[in-house]
């Protein structure tokens, strides 16, 4: 599925009202992590990727509830991350 696709499909599933809740997706994506093959080549890729999208829909979730006083960006960035680009 093409980016665009993505999108597209998912405007659609939220003004339809059938997207997660912020609970739901943290806990469809802790189910997804288990389901992963810690054994496998791409175990640690793929679980830093949902990990990542679980702390996008809880800093979401928490801006939206009570926005901190200083909402700018810090520039900080963690040791050994490489910046990210995207929604969050």
């Amino acid at each position: 599925m093409q980016k665009t696709d993505v999108l597209m499909t998912s405007m659609d599933l939220a003004r339809a009202g059938l997207g997660f809740t912020p609970a739901a997706a943290i806990d469809h994506i802790a189910e997804l992590i288990a389901a992963e093959d810690a054994t496998g080549e791409f175990y640690d890729r793929n679980v830093d990727g949902l990990l990542r999208l679980a702390a996008c829909i809880w800093s979401l979730r928490r801006d939206a509830v009570a926005p901190s006083p200083s909402a700018k960006p810090s520039g900080h960035q963690p040791p050994g991350r490489k910046e990210q680009t995207g929604i969050c």
